[in-house]
């Protein structure tokens, strides 16, 4: 039986059980003030994989019989649910027991599991449901308290816990799957069906990537009330944006975005044509960044989600006069009581009185690498990841606790647009560049080249140093460079942070297990095709945003 036919038999395995699952904790009465909690999850998980089964498997033009869903997705899916068969193993053994002749061993267990599965696929959802309450019943009459104990409270909030790791994994390769096949069309079953898959926001976001936005989107007509002005470099502060009618003012981040060299010409010479193509970049940009992004990770998912930690944008103001336009974001909550986000790099260099524990090092790694991911999943690119466009914010319930969110994106510009008219080039963002993109780029972007600049960042995290300070003497000497420099320069720069990457101090300070993610980040090889780079976002979630995982729960 080929991946398909076998992955179809574990999945209906699996929600046969987890409907199992659902009928006897219904029955429960010993949950006290979590039996809510309890059961709204369940219900919760019950609904995806039943969701998932149906538009992955069963409907007409099942996603995973599309040509664009290569193997190595197909048998991600079947590792993820195999996996989630095992987590439910003991509860499946329950469920399978009193159907005919009790098995006596793993081997009688997964036959009979087996060949009811297989008699299931021809049943619809509703009579499979049916059986699994009949079946209940008959358990309910015989189990014994051993039985029971499966189903009481600290059980079944670790089998969620690991039902949830599972399920978050499928959702996640499912993002990658409809980046490669494209939405369903409205007349599938898919759109009826989607709020149980819990992956609107990701859909959102691909369907931006995709289209331009609205003809009639442009500037904020408002302006802020008082002037922005970068603070010791910082160009992410705090201010307060005053509409149109100056009635309403609203607190919000602020993104100072000064206009490249071509743009301030262009503005200057009163060029309409030419203005109006070099500022489409950063109408494109904000009219994305509008998208649903992801809220702070609660303490029970922030080891094993895949969330998109990003502010939210609601529009941008054009500052033609100061050369320059603002990003505004929605404030977040953490922010309300305190002064101006602080960056990553900022905090680094503060030294060690504000070096986060070991755990929220890794925390904030892992969650950058998750970030990311859900970028590149989403069918954007960074383009400019660096320290300084990593906010650290306190967790509201635990200020001990900082989470990071990516700001300061750079924009796809006209071939015309180049960084630099004169062929010159500030070293320090250079720092974070991979070699095809140092100084004059000599390739298009790719998820290669975001995932070369985390493993940058990751090795900040790790050695709690910036960039700037390891390479204080060069930047002093010369922070500028030419392009008939760049290739000897790289070389130089790129063979200290390798060191680095595999030196002492950092397998001292976090671990040979972050040390090897860091290595892997810098030797990511740049994907040449669309596809590519989705297939790849499988192989990166394993070998960096997981690896990560453990190191975060210390």
């Amino acid at each position: 039986m080929d991946v398909f036919g076998t992955t179809v038999q574990v999945i209906q395995l699996v929600y046969q059980t987890t409907i199992f699952i659902r009928d006897v904790t219904n029955d429960v009465k010993d949950y006290g003030d979590a039996k809510r909690d309890i059961s709204e999850r369940l219900e919760h998980e019950l609904a995806f994989v039943e969701t998932f089964k149906y538009v992955c498997f069963e409907q007409e033009g099942a996603l995973m019989k599309y040509e664009q869903v290569r193997d190595s997705i197909r048998r991600d899916v079947k590792h993820c649910l195999d996996a989630l068969n095992r987590a439910i193993s003991d509860y499946r053994f329950e469920a399978t027991k009193y159907d005919g002749t009790i098995p006596t061993s793993n081997a009688d267990v997964e036959g009979a599991a087996d060949s009811l599965a297989k008699t299931d696929l021809q049943d619809g959802d509703a009579r499979l449901k049916d059986r699994m309450k009949a079946k209940y019943q008959v358990w309910k009459k015989k189990a014994a308290p051993l039985q029971w104990s499966l189903f009481g409270k600290e059980k079944m909030e670790k089998m969620l816990e690991n039902y949830k790791q599972w399920t978050d994994r499928l959702r996640q390769t499912l993002s990658v799957i409809l980046l490669l096949v494209g939405t369903p069309s409205t007349e599938s079953g898919y759109h009826q069906r989607a709020a149980n898959l819990r992956i609107s926001d990701v859909s959102e976001r691909q369907r931006r990537a995709r289209e331009p936005p609205p003809a009639n989107y442009d500037a904020l007509k408002g302006q802020m009330k008082d002037d922005i002005t970068p603070i010791g470099g910082q160009t992410v502060i705090k201010g307060v944006y005053e509409d149109e009618s100056g009635f309403d003012t609203k607190e919000v981040i602020v993104e100072i975005r000064q206009y490249d060299e071509a743009l301030s010409l262009a503005t200057q010479d009163h060029n309409a044509d030419e203005i109006k193509a070099l500022k489409e970049p950063l109408r494109k940009l904000s009219w994305l960044l509008q998208a649903p992004m992801d809220a702070v990770p609660s303490s029970r998912d922030s080891e094993n989600d895949y969330g998109m930690y990003t502010l939210s944008c609601i529009g941008f103001v054009d500052e033609p006069r100061k050369n320059r336009s603002l990003l505004l974001y929605q404030l977040p909550p953490a922010l309300s009581t305190i002064s101006d986000p602080p960056s990553l790099h900022t905090l680094i260099n503060k030294g060690m009185a504000e070096k986060p524990t070991l755990g929220n090092r890794f925390g904030i790694a892992r969650a950058l690498a998750a970030t990311v991911l859900a970028i590149h999943t989403s069918g954007w690119v960074h383009k400019n990841i660096w320290s300084r466009s990593v906010l650290l914010l306190p967790d509201p319930k635990d200020p001990r606790e900082m989470h990071p969110y990516l700001v300061g994106w750079d924009v796809a510009r006209p071939n015309y647009a180049g960084t630099s008219l004169a062929g010159i080039f500030e070293l320090e963002p250079n720092l974070y560049h991979h070699e095809q993109r140092f100084g004059k780029p000599g390739q298009k972007f790719s998820n290669g080249h975001d995932i070369y600049a985390l493993g940058v960042v990751l090795l900040e995290i790790g050695l709690w140093k910036t960039m700037s300070a390891i390479f204080a003497g060069p930047l002093k000497a010369k922070p500028e460079f030419s392009t008939a420099e760049q290739l000897s320069l790289f070389r130089r720069v790129n063979g200290v942070i390798v060191d680095k990457a595999k030196g002492m101090e950092l397998r001292r300070e976090v671990g040979n297990e972050y040390a090897a993610v860091v290595q892997r980040c810098l030797q990511w090889r740049p994907s040449t095709t669309a596809d590519e780079a989705s297939e790849l976002s499988i192989s990166f979630r394993t070998e960096v945003v997981d690896a990560l995982s453990a190191g975060s729960k210390l």
